[in-house]
């Protein structure tokens, strides 16, 4: 099947897969856009640049490498003022194994609830302006950078989501008290302090519930994340990150992402890397998400089917959280302005696209 996912993939490559078994380099801007709108724009220019070959989309490669660096500097800079403020947290959907340029710097408060407008406010105190509250989170604009604020988001780089729960609206879709034992330390260059990110078996679920049940879409982004780390897992490893994926009533959303997954290595490369062999007689697939992926041409970010977001959705009322999350939810659909609002991101595909954008 020829596709721009296909192409792109195969230039790339992938940690799991051979080097020898990468596509010739294609230096273009379509395939460049394409892979930004993915988050991997800057594995595809790593490639090109690794093949001498980086041509004419030099400015826009140097463009995100600066991107990438403030954005660093910017976590850094979170991570330190929130350690300082002895405020528990991690940074979650943000750092990856490979380079990348996130649309904003997620971070999950992790302390007791009731504290968590008193950390709020305390950052308004370090340099962090409110821009966007609501009930699960306050996006803060880094007042220290040098830019200016934009409701868009673009560019990313001093942009902080500080969540009160990991939520899709009002129905969180992670425990923080379940998270709490996950988080451990990673060093970035620059950094004065260690950053808390979480684990990757943590990282990886809250990456398939994220994509599924926030934005109804799975970027390549997340097909990559997976890759690397699986790349570093032992089978041991993998049993346990699918016990935990069961645990936190993942399951479904997590079939969706690995049905997009093995598609894309059967199409690409012509086999299934062990490690993702092995997840996957773990945990079986969606033949559902793999046939709408197939249909769709291998179009990423590939929307989620209707269905498997709802068996998703069902699927985390198990945990006592999400279920009270949920009826809370349903609460505010009384208000039909909500409700249309609610609606229309479940069911539209352009929202849910526009939604999704990287920016």
């Amino acid at each position: 099947m020829n596709s721009l996912t296909n192409t792109l993939v195969g230039i790339i490559g992938s940690p799991l897969v051979d080097n020898e078994r990468r596509s010739p380099v294609v230096v273009s801007q379509q395939l460049f856009d394409y892979a930004f709108r993915n988050n991997v724009e800057m594995l595809y220019c790593g490639r090109l640049e690794e093949e001498g070959l980086i041509g004419e989309i030099q400015q826009a490669a140097d463009e995100v490498k600066g991107r990438q660096q403030q954005t660093l500097a910017s976590i850094c800079r979170f991570s330190e003022v929130l350690r300082a403020g002895n405020i528990p947290h991690a940074v979650t959907k943000t750092l990856r194994l490979y380079p990348g340029t996130p649309n904003d710097i997620d971070t999950l408060f992790l302390g007791d609830l009731s504290d968590y407008e008193k950390a709020a406010q305390y950052l308004t105190t370090q340099g962090y302006r409110i821009t966007a509250p609501n009930d699960m989170q306050y996006e803060f604009f880094d007042t220290t950078a040098e830019d200016g604020f934009n409701p868009d988001k673009s560019g990313g780089r001093f942009y902080i989501d500080f969540y009160r729960e990991l939520a899709a609206d009002h129905m969180p879709y992670m425990d923080s008290n379940f998270l709490r034992a996950e988080v451990i330390e990673t060093d970035i260059p620059g950094c004065n302090t260690p950053v808390n990110i979480f684990t990757p078996r943590a990282e990886m679920t809250i990456l398939s519930l994220h994509s599924v049940l926030m934005h109804r879409t799975i970027p390549l982004e997340v097909i990559y994340t997976y890759s690397y780390y699986l790349a570093r897992m032992s089978e041991a490893e993998i049993k346990d990150f699918w016990q935990f994926v069961c645990a936190s009533h993942a399951e479904p959303a997590m079939r969706s992402v690995l049905a997009v997954m093995e598609q894309i290595y059967r199409d690409v490369f012509d086999f299934v890397p062990a490690p993702l062999d092995y997840l996957l007689r773990l945990s079986g697939i969606s033949k559902r998400e793999k046939r709408e992926f197939i249909n769709e041409n291998s179009h990423m970010p590939h929307t989620v089917t209707l269905m498997n977001f709802v068996i998703s959705v069902f699927a985390k009322l198990r945990g006592k959280r999400a279920r009270r999350g949920f009826f809370k939810e349903l609460a505010h659909m009384l208000n039909p302005v909500f409700a249309v609002e609610v609606l229309y991101h479940m069911l539209s595909k352009k929202r849910i696209r526009k939604h999704s954008k990287h920016v």
